[in-house]
């Protein structure tokens, strides 16, 4: 079997780390470049409010200079977003997320990771985790961040039918729904923005630690 994760809030707690960091440096953006926030502790509870509602950073960044009238800041204040972290930044997986990719692998089943964004980024993001690249047969990261492409350039690479992959992700619309169009099974992370979504019927299951994987699988 071929099983399919996303990286962010599916195999790392991006929300919960990587989130908040970013949103500290968009705000520090914002004031050195003479934008009035305001309070900075009401300004850093809005904006953390904003993300959690937005199904994507993108959105969090567009809706926010919109309210402090700086759209013409939008590339520059957008690029922060994929701009190294500290070097000591470290990134907590979601829980037994490492355990679950070994004990998977064991079992000889193949896994890839399709991630979007910057590929220096994301590989970043797997390194501070502390995820072992090694344990999978293949990482994609496409940077316009439409997932459907690099699925089937997976089936093509594995010689699989899509009833054998599965999909692990926890944003429904980019990464189940072009996995589930091309007849892929889906499992449903209910993780940082995962929860944004109510569960489709189509969606195989849904859960809330990839330890649930071990029976699913």
């Amino acid at each position: 079997m071929l099983i399919v994760f996303d990286l962010d809030d599916t195999l790392i707690d991006t929300s919960g780390t990587i989130t908040p960091y970013k949103l500290k440096e968009f705000l520090t953006f914002l004031v050195r470049r003479g934008i009035d926030v305001g309070d900075w502790e009401n300004a850093i509870a809005e904006i953390t409010q904003l993300d959690k509602q937005c199904v994507t950073s993108k959105d969090t960044v567009r809706f926010t200079l919109e309210r402090y009238g700086a759209v013409h800041l939008y590339p520059a204040a957008l690029a922060l977003y994929s701009e190294p972290l500290p070097k000591d930044f470290r990134i907590p997986t979601t829980p037994h997320a490492k355990n679950v990719l070994e004990v998977l692998h064991s079992r000889g089943n193949r896994l890839a990771l399709v991630t979007g964004g910057k590929k220096d980024y994301q590989l970043e993001k797997i390194e501070k985790a502390g995820l072992e690249p090694a344990l999978f047969s293949k990482i994609m990261v496409p940077a316009d961040m439409k997932k459907r492409s690099a699925y089937e350039s997976l089936l093509k690479d594995f010689l699989v039918l899509p009833g054998d992959c599965v999909v692990v992700g926890d944003r429904i619309p980019m990464d189940l729904v072009p996995a589930h169009d091309l007849g892929f099974r889906t499992v449903h992370m209910r993780w940082g923005r995962g929860h944004l979504w109510k569960k489709e019927k189509w969606i195989e299951r849904s859960i809330s630690d990839l330890s649930e994987l071990l029976e699913i699988l």
